[in-house]
Formats: structure tokens, sequence, C-alpha cells
């Protein structure tokens, strides 16, 4: 594979789990409610799910990285990848920090409102295209 399509195909990437991030915190959010209202056992749903994606924003600093993306978005993708580190956080020590662990579904927001920035932010800009 030549650089330019190592470059295209680092940015197509890049969008596509910005993408896929963005719908895993939503859908992350659901598995919550579900849990508080609905069905109690869906805690266990919230806690695995989170798994699967907590690497995502990484993944997406190294194709921004190897895309030749804006630092901007580099360090964007850095931090949606320290509010996971958050998250897991204040779920794991929840009993310690006391209310603190308040700030567990505010980082979420956090997460969702950043990963739709930076889809938003590439609207026009060269994650589109040369």
């Amino acid at each position: 594979m030549n650089n330019i399509n190592l470059v295209r195909v680092s940015r197509a990437s890049f969008i596509v789990l910005t993408l896929i991030f963005s719908v895993s915190v939503a859908l992350q959010v659901l598995i919550a409610g579900m849990a508080l209202f609905v069905d109690p056992g869906s805690w266990a749903a919230h806690v695995s799910f989170a798994r699967y994606f907590a690497f995502v924003p990484l993944i997406m600093a190294i194709m921004a990285w190897i895309g030749g993306l804006s630092r901007r978005l580099l360090r964007k993708s850095i931090g949606l990848f320290g509010m996971v580190i958050g998250m897991f956080l204040t779920a794991v020590f929840s009993s310690q920090i006391g209310f603190l662990s308040a700030l567990h579904p505010v980082i979420a927001l956090m997460l969702f409102w950043g990963s739709v920035d930076i889809i938003r932010s590439g609207k026009g800009s060269k994650i589109d295209g040369d």
C-alpha cells in the first residue's frame, strides 16, 4: 500500500471509528437507562459493553497521526481516551471517591459531545478529502 492510500485509509478509518464511538456511547447510556428504569439485570451488559469500545479513541488518535490530520483532532482523540479512563475510574472507585462518582454520567455526556464535535469539525476539512 503506498503512502497516499495509507493516508486515505487512515482518514476514512478515523471517520468510521468516530461514528462507531459516538453510537457506542449513546448505546451505553441507553443500556444504563434500561438498568435503572426497566431491568437491573442490564447492569452486566452496561459493564461489559464498555470494554468493547474503550480503546476506540486511542485507535482514532493513531489513525489521525497516520492520516496527517490536524493536531487538534489528534488531541481531541487523546482527550476522549482520557475521559474513558475517567469513566472507568469513577465506576471502579465509586465507593472510595464519594460524590466524585457522580461525574460518571457527566463524563458520558462529554464523551458523546466530544465525539460529535470531532465529526462536525471534520466536515469540510481534510478528513473528507485532500
